[in-house]
Order: C-alpha cells, then structure tokens, then sequence
C-alpha cells in the first residue's frame, strides 16, 4: 500500500516547470531596488549625524596628542553594508533579481566607503612625523646664510 506523497508532482501540460516563481514585472522590480537603496541612504545618513554629533565634546578637556582611533563609523557602515548585502541575497532568491542586484552594488559601494572612512580616522589617529630638517643648525640654531664654514658665521654673530 503507497501512500500519496504531500508534496504532488507538477503537471507537465501547464507548462511551468517545476520551481519556477511567478515572473515579476522588470519596472517594479527596478524601482524596489531603488526605493530600498533611498532607504539605506536614509539609514546611512541618520547614522553619520549621530555619530557627527557624538563625537564632537565641546565642553571636554583638551588633548594635546592626536585623537585615539575610533573604529565606530567604520564598524556602522560596515554593518549596514552587511545587513544591504544580505537583503540583497534574499532579493535574489525570491526571484527580484534586478532588486538584488541594484541593493548589492550599493552594499559594495558602502563597503568601500567604510573602508575609506576607516582609513581615514586611522590616519588622523596616526599623524606623520615631522620632517627633520634639511639644513644643521650648529650650536647658534640658526644656519649659516653667507656660505662659509660654522665658524665664520660664529665669529659674525650671525
């Protein structure tokens, strides 16, 4: 005795084959992707604000070293870019692929923004040395304009 199976074969006259998802119309599909990436700009911006205005400290002492690395904004959009870039897989899957592919060159585009801003407060936390100076000074500390040795210009007061 064989039971039915609950999972029943497709009919091979309908013409669908057997996992295909109803088709979505192109222009929704393209306008989604866009509406979902206005969205993220919005995210993106409410995050840099806030992250603008907590950084600022106007009644904080101040430093005289350079600031120390703050890996926040970095990690934020970094995590927006995830959360676009996961968003944008699921699109795929659920047969919105213009969607998915307009919300994953977006989650790209973040990711290399948050690269850069990371870099960037790497470098603000990081400063170049200062460059030693071209010329030796000798013991006056000032350098020696007329073009003779170091004991010409000691003798000359100048």
């Amino acid at each position: 005795m064989t039971r039915p199976s609950p999972y029943p074969r497709p009919d091979p006259r309908s013409g669908r084959r057997p996992y295909e998802s109803r088709a979505v119309n192109g222009c929704l599909d393209v306008v989604l992707g866009l509406l979902l990436v206005l969205l993220e700009g919005l995210i993106c911006a409410v995050a840099a604000i806030r992250l603008a205005f907590s950084r600022t400290d106007l009644d904080g002492p101040e430093t005289t070293g350079p600031p120390p690395m703050d890996w926040t904004p970095a990690l934020v959009l970094g995590g927006i870019a995830a959360a676009a870039g996961l968003f944008a897989v699921v699109l795929i899957r659920a047969n919105w692929p213009r969607a998915g592919a307009i919300r994953l060159m977006a989650a790209l585009l973040l990711c290399v923004v948050a690269v850069l801003v990371g870099h960037e407060d790497y470098g603000r936390s990081h400063p170049a040395p200062a460059p030693a100076p071209l010329y030796d000074p000798g013991r006056t500390g000032h350098q020696c304009l007329s073009g003779g040795d170091n004991r010409e210009c000691l003798d000359s007061g100048g």
